[in-house]
């Protein structure tokens, strides 16, 4: 019988990733950097109530996962399963000036997909090893808000796209 995938362990995995880069990371609020990242989608209304800026969260995507068998089924039970899973990554940042979050918005993203594409099986960042995917990359990247559009805070939400083979 196929096994299931750990979203949950996928989305830690992710945030330890992002947490162990410290181009990214500092819980300090060292200039030009992360000062948090979470698993869990944040509270709503976040563009007014956040304070711990800038800010990553690491949730799912409105599609979490499409299934489809890839192997044959052995005595009435599916033996391999293909998942795409989707995970989105929100991130939201304030500084001075518009022009001046979009530039930090774009360096974070920049180290996102540097990560990702690094370490595309989800292994553990510190011990180099247990990939959780197959595969995992950015697939899009897109405003939080286009009301957000010039103003001091604003945000994006990076879009993965992984691949699991299970059996």
């Amino acid at each position: 019988m196929a096994t299931d995938v750990d979203v949950h362990g996928i989305i830690q995995r992710i945030v330890d990733i992002l947490d162990s880069d410290s181009n990214l990371f500092d819980a300090t609020g060292a200039n030009g950097k992360v000062r948090k990242i979470e698993s869990g989608a944040p509270r709503v209304p976040i563009k007014l109530v956040e304070t711990t800026l800038p800010h990553i969260w690491v949730t799912t995507d409105a599609t979490l996962d499409q299934v489809a068998l890839a192997g044959v089924s052995q005595s009435n039970a599916i033996t391999v399963l293909t998942h795409t899973l989707f995970f989105k990554i929100i991130l939201i940042a304030q500084a001075k000036d518009g022009f001046k979050v979009e530039e930090d918005l774009d360096d974070f993203v920049k180290l996102i997909n540097q990560n990702i594409t690094a370490n595309h099986h989800l292994q553990d960042p510190a011990a180099q090893n247990d990939p959780l995917v197959d595969s995992c990359i950015v697939k899009q990247v897109r405003e939080l808000d286009t009301n957000m559009t010039g103003l001091d805070r604003q945000g994006r939400i990076v879009i993965l796209k992984a691949m699991k083979t299970t059996g």
